[in-house]
């Protein structure tokens, strides 16, 4: 069923409906009496790559509904949605938790805030490991200039290799895939959604280099299961980790994930002299840790376009008050070896210069 937002009465379309109305009357549409209680309280959700909403507690959808309505891509969503939610909650179009129509407004939100960002299953990637780019018999690549008059899927590796040359966040050298910051997951043609994204970020073509950042395999995944993100701090582009188990800083899973990011950066730095003069991590002994960014190209103007790292960004920090960030914390026998598989891949990404740095690290500890 096609699922439609109903319009504020006319005795009450010029009412302004706050943000703190709109979470009042969400929680209460969800019987949540503590609404800061009730997303520390949110279990992970197990599901494919396309939710199953039956599977989500009314914790875990009041945490999906509360991050759009406070992680949005831009104020002007928040306030949109918030008086859409607003005005169809406890009506004939959303009448309870648990209905046919409440799965509808819920896919229905997903496609147009997690989708076009989300994907965990790596069969349906798009993206392919890159090779590299063509040169000129002078040695100079001409698959930049390509990309920027006529962008397509070949041209966009090229010029995403040319640009970053390692993987943005580990700066690992192997296996890099050319990942996309808008997009629609598993090969779909681009749709209207998708399409609204692009224009809103000032983007005409999903493959310019604006729109992708150059990953190694690992980190690729977690930044497609919404785990890692890119975001902009003090005018800098910075790499994050995404905390799970909110608001615990010292999560186990959350610190080794950071530290692994920490511990390949710093090994490139002891054997690269193309690393030494880079800041391995910002804040070293603080959590949550920061990450700078660096590019091998310094023209700005080819580097990922900020507005599409905030839509990335927005789906990270709503689908994580979901609980449904970790699609691997069941306990399942394929949920933890995933989970073993991804931590080991993470050590084994880089060579093996990076092995002692690891046990320096823990001496020093």
């Amino acid at each position: 069923m096609d699922f439609v937002f109903c319009k504020p009465p006319a005795s009450s379309a010029r009412e302004i409906i706050t943000y703190d109305r709109a979470i009042e009357k969400l929680a209460a549409f969800y019987g949540i009496n503590d609404v800061d209680g009730a997303l520390d309280e949110v279990l992970s959700v197990s599901e494919p790559e396309r939710p199953t909403w039956s599977y989500f507690k009314n914790k875990n959808k009041f945490g999906f509904l509360y991050g759009i309505l406070t992680h949005s891509q831009d104020q002007t969503m928040r306030s949109d949605y918030a008086s859409k939610l607003y005005w169809t909650l406890g009506t004939a179009s959303l009448p309870a938790p648990d209905t046919p129509e409440e799965w509808s407004c819920l896919e229905l939100l997903y496609s147009r805030f997690i989708h076009p960002f989300r994907q965990i299953s790596a069969e349906s990637s798009s993206s392919t490991p890159l090779e590299s780019p063509p040169s000129t018999p002078g040695g100079s690549s001409t698959a930049f200039e390509s990309n920027a008059s006529n962008p397509g899927q070949g041209n966009f590796r090229s010029a995403l290799l040319k640009r970053d040359k390692v993987c943005l966040f580990c700066w690992g050298h192997l296996e890099l895939d050319a990942a996309h910051l808008i997009a629609q997951k598993g090969g779909v043609a681009v749709t209207l959604v998708v399409q609204d994204l692009l224009d809103r970020a000032g983007l005409d073509n999903i493959y310019r280099v604006q729109n992708g950042v150059l990953l190694c395999k690992v980190c690729h995944g977690q930044f497609d299961k919404l785990r890692r993100y890119i975001d902009v701090v003090d005018g800098r582009l910075v790499a994050k980790v995404v905390n799970l188990t909110h608001p615990n800083p010292d999560d186990e899973d959350y610190i080794y994930a950071t530290r692994a990011i920490q511990w390949q950066r710093f090994g490139k730095t002891q054997w690269n002299a193309d690393f030494v003069s880079r800041t391995v991590v910002i804040k070293e002994n603080e959590l949550p840790a920061h990450f700078d960014i660096y590019f091998a190209d310094d023209d700005e103007s080819k580097h990922p376009n900020r507005t599409a790292l905030s839509f990335h960004k927005a789906a990270c920090l709503i689908w994580k008050l979901a609980g449904a960030g970790d699609d691997a914390e069941d306990g399942s026998v394929d949920g933890v070896l995933a989970r073993v598989s991804d931590k080991l891949r993470s050590l084994e990404a880089d060579n093996e210069g990076s092995y002692g740095t690891l046990r320096r690290l823990d001496d020093d500890e």
